[in-house]
């Protein structure tokens, strides 16, 4: 989780920082404190030890004194006229504290560095005058001593330093970022019908009003998605026994317009009555492909059973529904299938109106005089349904979309403002549910080439199979 890492890089980067920052303020207070400790406790000492005569022995022989107190600390003494020792074993004066102490700084101390060999010193002013008016303290330099505190000091930092990372991490990161991924995956599911997992997050603060408020959200969107659903499916029923209500009135008075045309003697009662006719077939393949798109938006599976169907018996009745229909367009219809039966899995009534979309959309949109031609083949495990025709074809970048709902082509609204583009969708949809291939591709040198591949079935024991 991003928010995880950068905060937990954020709050480790800020423990090391502060833990750096205490270390040097520590420090800096230590070395005060020892100063303050020095100057207010050992230059009293110092004084009292040169008052008890060891200032008059200095005197008497300054060339020769020399000596320590306390833990190691070493006396030397300097002559200000000249500042210098008499005596050779003692350190040259440290000038720095000299010019301190002319600034009025009463016992000036220039304290040990850290990590270094130079040890701690202090001037005072013992006498105003002679060869023992200034001693300097000199402490040893403890460099050993002085690097283990220091390296205690670090190493006790660093500690504090990961003790204060881990626990803003686990015990303040984590579970902010916990409620925050929980938070993330409920929003992400919000108003899915399945998925949504509340984040339950029962604290008093923003991030737990904000789990609320999913909550609620998920219930609003969930409630009136199933209104909406229970509204559409109301619909679906209602244009789905329309539909079926229609295709009997539709069917009777496309028989009678076939009469009619055939017995009429005015051409232009014959024109006008293969005008209505040609209006009664798109009317009936418009309430078929309604009512079987009601029945499989329900979730209506017409391979459910495994249902078998002679699609060579089933060509044949499209193709004889549908030549009347390419007579009156001027368009030669032809089919050709094996002698034997071809069996797949489907339900009769989804396999025909799939094939016959695609039969009467290539008369349809085909040109006068033209051809369509209707080819099955198959053997014992596979099966090619062919529908090829030489009319105007497809653009090639308007190829990829046949077959989408309400999709139509410019050429075919220029020819036919009324159509839906429903057929050639219901009929990607059953071939899409029965597992079969549904392919467009250009018919050279001119037309449209559709075809459905799939795999075909054994015959049923009711219908065997005839002979060649």
């Amino acid at each position: 989780m991003k928010i995880w890492r950068g905060l937990r890089t954020r709050i480790v980067l800020g423990s090391i920082l502060c833990g750096l920052l205490g270390l040097g303020v520590s420090w800096a207070m230590i070395r005060r404190t020892a100063r303050d400790a020095i100057q207010s406790g050992f230059a009293p000492y110092v004084h009292r030890t040169l008052d008890q005569g060891e200032l008059d022995r200095c005197q008497r022989d300054p060339a020769h004194w020399t000596m320590r107190i306390g833990r190691g600390a070493r006396l030397d003494a300097y002559d200000e006229s000249k500042l210098d020792s008499e005596n050779d074993d003692s350190p040259p004066l440290d000038q720095d504290l000299y010019q301190r102490l002319l600034n009025g700084e009463p016992s000036p101390i220039k304290f040990l560095r850290l990590g270094g060999e130079e040890a701690t010193t202090m001037l005072v002013r013992a006498a105003d005058t002679g060869a023992c008016a200034l001693v300097q303290v000199t402490w040893p330099p403890h460099t050993s001593g002085r690097r283990r505190f220091f390296y205690f000091m670090l190493t006790g930092s660093l500690v504090v330093i990961a003790a204060a990372a881990a626990l803003g991490v686990f015990a303040v990161v984590k579970p902010l970022t916990g409620r925050i991924d929980k938070l993330r995956r409920a929003a992400g599911a919000v108003g899915s019908p399945e998925g949504y997992v509340s984040a339950s997050d029962p604290a008093s603060d923003e991030l737990g009003d904000l789990s609320s408020s999913l909550d609620r959200a998920h219930a609003r969107i969930r409630a009136d998605a199933d209104r909406l659903e229970e509204r559409q499916r109301t619909l679906e029923r209602y244009l789905a026994d329309v539909a079926h209500d229609l295709k009997t009135p539709i069917a009777s008075l496309q028989i009678a317009l076939e009469r009619a045309t055939k017995q009429s003697d005015s051409r232009d009662m014959s024109d006008l009555l293969k005008g209505s006719l040609n209006d009664v077939i798109y009317l009936n393949a418009l309430t078929t492909n309604l009512r079987l798109a009601c029945q499989l938006r329900e979730g209506w599976n017409p391979a459910e059973g495994n249902p078998g169907v002679d699609l060579g018996e089933t060509v044949d009745r499209v193709v004889a529904r549908a030549r009347y229909f390419a007579q009156n367009r001027g368009i030669a219809l032809e089919a050709a299938r094996p002698d034997v039966p071809v069996f797949a899995s489907c339900h009769p009534t989804a396999v025909e109106q799939a094939i016959t979309n695609l039969v009467e959309n290539a008369i349809a949109y085909g040109d006068q005089g033209g051809h369509v031609a209707v080819i099955l083949e198959g053997d014992k495990t596979s099966f090619t349904l062919v529908v090829a025709d030489d009319g105007p074809g497809v653009p090639p970048a308007e190829m990829p979309r046949l077959g989408e709902r309400t999709f139509r082509t410019d050429e075919a609204r220029q020819r036919d403002p009324s159509g839906s583009g429903l057929g050639l969708a219901i009929t990607s949809e059953i071939c899409k549910r029965c597992g079969w291939k549904l392919s467009f591709e250009p018919h050279e040198p001119r037309g449209l080439r559709v075809s459905i591949a799939g795999g075909t079935v054994p015959a049923p024991p009711s219908e065997p199979a005839r002979r060649s």
